[in-house]
């Protein structure tokens, strides 16, 4: 099973875990860490490193984190170096996640981040209210 480790600023990457798993059941080999307000880049690091050794990555492992270009994302870039199967998807949300869940046991990781993050994308949908048709009495 690929590990995943979601990393967000403040609390959502454990609430979206929560979330996820209030639809797919509670998954194992699944964490996340928190950037919280004043924590340094270095403790960061050191938290996700800590963090990940808790974690089994036999077949890999998936990071997902909340915002490209943040420092959660910039600290796992340096760290992907690290890990020998891994791959990072910004922009985490709940139908990447359950997406992943439910992928993990049977694709490979580099496949597993493409369909986690189209999955992301599909997600997003915005409703319109149906116009009413008004009928003219004339």
């Amino acid at each position: 099973m690929t590990a995943i480790l979601v990393c967000t600023h403040g609390h959502a990457a454990k609430e979206l875990i929560r979330s996820a798993e209030m639809i797919c059941g509670v998954q194992k080999n699944t964490s996340f860490v928190s950037f919280e307000e004043g924590m340094t880049v270095e403790s960061l690091q050191h938290k996700i490193v800590k963090e990940v050794q808790t974690l089994n990555l036999e077949k890999g492992i998936l990071f997902l984190t909340d915002l490209k270009g943040g420092t959660p994302f910039n600290v796992l870039v340096v760290l992907l170096e690290n890990y020998k199967q891994s791959e990072l998807v910004a922009g985490v949300n709940i139908p990447l996640l359950l997406e992943a869940f439910i992928q993990r046991d049977s694709q490979k990781i580099d496949k597993l981040a493409d369909q986690s993050a189209i999955a992301a994308v599909q997600g997003i949908y915005r409703y319109t209210m149906p116009t009413q048709q008004i009928e003219d009495d004339f």
